[in-house]
C-alpha cells in the first residue's frame, strides 16, 4: 500500500492524501471529504474475496480518522461496477475442497464455508451503514450486482444519466445476498423492490429517480462527480458531531418505533449537546462568521 501526499502553493488548492490498494484507492482531502474509488476500471471494477477484505480494512481506516467527514464513493472506468467476479468467486461459493488429504468435505462443512464467507462479504458493506460518516454514492453507467448491494447501503445516491441498475443474481440463478434484499423496500417502496428483485430488469436513471433509488440525476459523469463534491463540502461544514450523531438516530429510526426513537435522541443530547461545537455556532453567529467545528463522536 502507497502513501502518496499532493500539494502545490496555490492557496486555492487542495491537499490530498491518496491511499493505494489493490482494488480501492482512498483520497484524502484536507476539507473533511474522503474519496473511495473503485480503481480497477479495466476488470469493470468486478468484486472478489480480496475486494471485500480491502473494504472492510478501508472502512475500518475511514471509520477511526477523525479528519474525514463526509465520503463519496465512485469509480474509475467506463462503469461503476459489473459485480461480483463469479469466476473468481464461483468455486468459493460451491463450498470447495480445503481438506489436507485430498478428500471430499461433507456438505455440511462446504455449506459452513459458504455460510461464514457470506457472512464475511455482507459485513463488507454493512460497514457502510453502521460507519458514522455519510457515505454519498456517485454511480455512472453500469451498476450491477454486488454493485447495487454497495450503493444501497450508502445514505444518498446520486447518478448520471447513463446510470444503468440491475438486480443481476436473479437471472443468474442467486438470491442476492450481501445487503440490497434488506435495504431497497426501504429505500423504493416494496412494490418496485419486488418488480426488480423478482424481474432482475435493467433499470434506467429516470426510473430509478421516479422511484427514489437516487435522490438527483445529471448529465455527465463529470458533472455527477462535480455535484457529489459540492454535497459533502456542503456536509463536512456542519458540526461532524451533529452529522454523524444524525446518522446514528436515522439508522436507529429505521428499525425503531418513533417512541423509541424519541427517547434514543434525548438520551443523545442530554449527553452531547453541550458540546464545543454548540458555543462555535453561538459564537460564529453572533460574530457574523463562518463556524469551525471540532467536535467528534
Amino acid at each position: 500500500m502507497e502513501s502518496l501526499v499532493f500539494s502545490n502553493n496555490s492557496p486555492s488548492s487542495i491537499n490530498i492524501q491518496v491511499k493505494n490498494y489493490e482494488y480501492i484507492r482512498l483520497d484524502k482531502k484536507e476539507n473533511g471529504v474522503a474519496e473511495l474509488v473503485l480503481n480497477r476500471g479495466k476488470q469493470l471494477n468486478t468484486m472478489n474475496d480480496d475486494f471485500f477484505n480491502e473494504f472492510i480494512s478501508i472502512f475500518n481506516e475511514i471509520q477511526n480518522d477523525n479528519a474525514i467527514r463526509v465520503v463519496i464513493v465512485w469509480a474509475e472506468g467506463r462503469m461503476f461496477s459489473a459485480g461480483l467476479n463469479l469466476v473468481q468467486v464461483g468455486p468459493m461459493l460451491s463450498g470447495g475442497n480445503d481438506s489436507e488429504k485430498g478428500e471430499e468435505d461433507s456438505l455440511a462443512s462446504n455449506n459452513l464455508k459458504v455460510f461464514r464467507l457470506v457472512r464475511r462479504w455482507q459485513s463488507s458493506f454493512d460497514k457502510i451503514n453502521k460507519c458514522t460518516k455519510p457515505v454519498i454514492a456517485a454511480i455512472h453507467n453500469m451498476c450491477i450486482g454486488g454493485a447495487v448491494d454497495l450503493v444501497t447501503a450508502c445514505d444518498i445516491r446520486l447518478c448520471s444519466e447513463d446510470a444503468v441498475f440491475s438486480i443481476k443474481e436473479t437471472q443468474l440463478a442467486i438470491v442476492a445476498d450481501l445487503g440490497t434484499l434488506q435495504r431497497i423496500g426501504r429505500i423504493c417502496g416494496s412494490g418496485f423492490a419486488r418488480e426488480i428483485a423478482f424481474t432482475g430488469a435493467n433499470i434506467d436513471s429516470q426510473s430509478a429517480l421516479r422511484n427514489k433509488l437516487v435522490n438527483h440525476v445529471y448529465k455527465t459523469k463529470e458533472i455527477l462527480l462535480e455535484e457529489a463534491r459540492k454535497l459533502a463540502t456542503q456536509i463536512s461544514k456542519n458540526s461532524p458531531l451533529v452529522v454523524q450523531s444524525t446518522k446514528i438516530m436515522l439508522n436507529h429510526a429505521d428499525d425503531h418505533t418513533i417512541d423509541e426513537g424519541l427517547l434514543r435522541v434525548a438520551l443523545h443530547n442530554s449527553a452531547f449537546l453541550k458540546s464545543d461545537d454548540l458555543n462555535e455556532a453561538v459564537a460564529s453567529f453572533i460574530e457574523k462568521r463562518p463556524p469551525i467545528y471540532k467536535s467528534n463522536l
